[in-house]
Parts: structure tokens; sequence; C-alpha cells
């Protein structure tokens, strides 16, 4: 050993500890607080002969400012400029694995394809990665109003700390508001295993008639379906084919209404608008109550965006009469405006249909 004493067995532990310190990385730091506290106990330095003392600093920093600690690790411990050259490759190297990367937001071109987007967007979700640690960083009330949680996915992109499945689906919302030509809705599910319940939810979507879904889930075939099912029972047996791979016996399913693209909407998103029980359903009613519901949802986005709404109607009705004529809705209107007690019964032609209206914010 070069520099040692045959009398004395320190240095033949302090050369054999300098080349733990340079081959295991990640223990070298221990074994060096090890060392530290063997030779300061007696107050004896561990030093050899005809070289000089060195000190290591080992620096270990959390991201995002949620930790930073910084100490110093003094360890008597001497070794040759080679080996001190590789303890100084090594301890950039740990130094660097606490350096972990923030994932960017997908940022998409107008011309760029609606499921190329929606690659992008699970892309994103699932380099979040899912959160195993068993505390939820992001508290999501459904009740909120939908500008109240897409307040809160964007807090999700500033921090980019892991996700669970409900925290994936308002992401999902968030990043694909600017798709008007999509349509999302909550997908939940509640399975059993091993005598417990499960219950997971992702973002189901739907792009010129094909279906699909984004999320993320602790299974690979759980979450992320590019949207090639020409059914909404397609995709969902797709998930309960999954599910039974993973043996788990689906039980019951709730779907929701399509989310509005408006991300400063008050409107509260419908999570559970059908709820499918599969121990009352035959496989058949099963599928045509999917259907039903992807009927109604067609039918519903038809409303929106269909017939004119009532206020057209009513302005071409006004502008119509003739000037001797007195409009119905004019004159219904000075009736209401009347401060006298009496009530005259409603005329059901000149009462103009109220039922389009809808108070918006």
């Amino acid at each position: 050993i070069p520099g040692g004493s045959k009398n004395s067995c320190k240095p033949l532990l302090q050369w054999l500890w300098g080349k733990l310190f340079s081959i295991f990385t990640p223990l070298s730091f221990l074994f060096c607080a090890f060392q530290f506290a063997y030779s300061n106990g007696p107050r004896l330095p561990i030093t050899s002969m005809g070289t000089e003392e060195c000190t290591w600093h080992g620096h270990f920093r959390q991201q995002k400012g949620l930790v930073l600690e910084e100490y110093a690790l003094c360890t008597c411990v001497s070794l040759s400029s080679k080996e001190a050259g590789e303890v100084s490759k090594w301890r950039f190297m740990v130094c660097s694995l606490f350096q972990i990367p923030i994932p960017s937001v997908p940022a998409f071109q107008p011309s760029t394809p609606i499921p190329e987007r929606l690659e992008a967007v699970q892309r994103y979700i699932r380099e979040l990665q899912y959160n195993h640690t068993g505390t939820q960083f992001f508290e999501i009330k459904k009740s909120r109003p939908l500008t109240g949680l897409m307040d809160l996915a964007k807090e999700m992109t500033k921090e980019a700390l892991p996700i669970k499945c409900l925290e994936a689906v308002i992401l999902g919302i968030y990043l694909t508001n600017n798709m008007t030509t999509l349509d999302r809705f909550p997908i939940s599910f509640k399975t059993h295993f091993s005598g417990n319940y499960f219950r997971h939810i992702v973002l189901g979507v739907n792009f010129g008639g094909r279906y699909g879904a984004l999320g993320i889930s602790r299974r690979e075939e759980l979450m992320y379906k590019a949207p090639v099912f020409r059914t909404l029972s397609e995709l969902i047996f797709d998930f309960e084919e999954a599910y039974r791979r993973c043996w788990h016996t689906l039980k019951k399913v709730k779907l929701g209404h399509c989310v509005s693209h408006d991300p400063h909407s008050v409107e509260q998103i419908e999570w559970k608008h059908s709820i499918l029980d599969l121990d009352k359903l035959s496989r058949e009613d099963f599928r045509k109550e999917l259907e039903r519901h992807a009927r109604d949802m067609r039918l519903k986005i038809g409303k929106g965006t269909g017939p004119p709404s009532p206020t057209k109607d009513r302005k071409k009705d006004v502008s119509s009469p003739q000037r001797g004529q007195a409009s119905p809705h004019r004159r219904n209107s000075r009736g209401d405006r009347r401060p006298s007690g009496e009530k005259k019964p409603a005329d059901s032609k000149a009462m103009p249909d109220l039922n389009g209206y809808q108070i918006r914010v």
C-alpha cells in the first residue's frame, strides 16, 4: 500500500475506504460519513505518510426550491491526484442526478392534426409521472366551476409535480380547450378485485366520429386510447377487457356530458349523467345504454350549433310587421312592464319561445 505502515491498520482502512468511495457513487458519501465519525471518535486523524490532506464536499439539492440542503463531509482521507480526479467526476454525476427535468407544455401549430395533438398531450401527462407517494398534491373539488378547475390546471403545469387520474382529466381538459372540434367527456370506472373496490377516471374524446381517451394510470392499458373506436361501446368494452387482464371485474361505468371549451365558463362539469350498473344490465342492454348516451351527447351538441337562437327569430318577427300593424312582441312587453295589478291571459301565439334562453355570465 503506498505510504502505508506494516505495524498500523489505519493506512489500510484509509486505502480501502478511498477505493470504495471512488467505485460506489451513491454510497460513497455514506462511507465517508461513517469513516469521519470513526476517525473523530478517539480524536486521531487518519492520514498517510508523504501525502496531503483532502476535503470533499457533497452538495445535494432538490428541484423547484422545495428543499435546499448543502453540507460538507470532511474525511481526512488522502488519495493520489488521479484518484481525486475520479472522485470529482463521480461527485459531479451524483449531483446531476438531482437535476430533475421539468416537462414543457406542448405547443401546436394551427396545421397540426388533432390526433397528433392528442398524442403530444398524453406524452406530456405521462412525463409528469404517476403519483405513488400516497399524498395528493392538488385538491380537486368536482363541484367547482370550470374556470376554477382551469386555474388549478395552470398551476399543475407550473409545479410539474406527479399527478393521479383525476388531476390528469382536469389537465387534459385544460390542454385541449383550443381544439374546438374535439368533444371531451369524463368516464369513471368502478372495479372489484380481491374483496376491494377501486375507482378510476379518464377523459373520453370524440373526434370525427371516432372515440378515444386521455389519462394516467399505473397500468399502460388503462390510460391512453387513440381515437380509433367507431362507437362509444367499443371504447368501453376495450377498457373492460384491459381490466380483465388485470384480474379486475368491472362493476359500474359513469359517463358525463361534453365539457365546454370556454376556460372562463362558470358551469360545472357533469360528471355522471349516466350511471350504468353492470350487475343489473345484460350485455346487450349495456351496449344500448352506451349508444343512447352517445346519441344524447350528439343531440346536446347539435342544439348548441344547429338551429338559430330565439333572439334571431324574434328580430325577424319584429321587423316583418307592416306599418299599420302592431308587433305582438312589443305589445306583450309593454303589458309586462305596466305597474297595474291586472293579469291578462297569456296568448300562446303572442308569447315568444323562451326555452332556448340561458343565463350567461
